[in-house]
């Protein structure tokens, strides 16, 4: 059977370093609504990108308990993101964009080589992405963007739409996350079959100071792997396949 391997990394927290930003407007968020900020600790629990989807059911929990929706609210989401803008001007995170990841590009190379095709994943829009990327050096590494389009309210659709775009007899996605709810989407994702063609996705946790969600949180989505380098990658995937053989 032809199989294709697409490595989909997710933007915020395995290309770049972004939780402390999450972090930072959230805390000047709740406030407004009489609430206490977070801690570090508090945040990575229920971190998620967007991230006005974890703070609509924290902000409005009554509303939310009576209506588990609510999140995809867009009344909802448009005063969250508003605000959520108007802090990141204030601290010019409209405009810079975070650090890269140490080791991101010898990662892509490795991959690339190996026989991947890396596919970048974000729950937000384009922005300054491409730029960013290709500033650093590390545009031309990726074969597509999947942004908020095709993810707007589900990340399996990012998932999907990756299986539906290339019609490939078998297409195995490696996803490469920090965030639990890109590991539960790829668990939810893998073994769907639409005729001839089949999706297998394989999570992979990357559980690091930059991930939007802590260790614990992590393994509680069963993902296939966690490691916690870049260089773990490869060798884990060989061995979780010496043991499906």
């Amino acid at each position: 059977m032809n199989t294709e391997t697409f490595l989909v990394r997710t933007m915020s927290d395995t290309v770049e370093t972004d939780i402390r930003r999450v972090s930072t407007i959230a805390n000047e968020i709740l406030p407004r609504y009489d609430m206490a900020p977070l801690s570090f600790e508090e945040l990575r629990r229920i971190a998620d990108g967007p991230f006005d989807l974890f703070l609509i059911p924290l902000i409005f929990a009554q509303e939310f308990a009576q209506d588990p929706t609510l999140p995809f609210n867009e009344a909802k989401r448009v005063e969250i993101r508003r605000q959520a803008l108007e802090i990141a001007r204030k601290h010019g995170y409209d405009v810079n964009p975070p650090e890269f990841l140490p080791g991101i590009e010898e990662s892509l190379k490795e991959t690339q080589s190996a026989g991947m095709r890396n596919i970048l994943m974000t729950t937000g829009g384009r922005r300054y992405k491409h730029q960013a990327m290709e500033k650093a050096g590390i545009g031309g590494y990726f074969a597509e963007i999947v942004d908020r389009k095709e993810t707007y309210y589900a990340k399996e659709q990012g998932l999907y739409y990756l299986y539906r775009k290339n019609q490939f007899p078998l297409l195995r996605i490696i996803l490469l996350t920090g965030t639990a709810t890109y590991i539960r989407a790829g668990n939810n994702a893998d073994g769907c079959k639409v005729g001839d063609t089949e999706l297998q996705v394989v999570t992979v946790a990357l559980s690091t100071e930059h991930s939007y969600n802590d260790e614990e949180t992590l393994k509680a989505a069963r993902p296939k792997l966690l490691i916690h380098r870049f260089d773990e990658l490869l060798p884990s995937l060989d061995d979780l396949k010496s043991q499906a053989a």
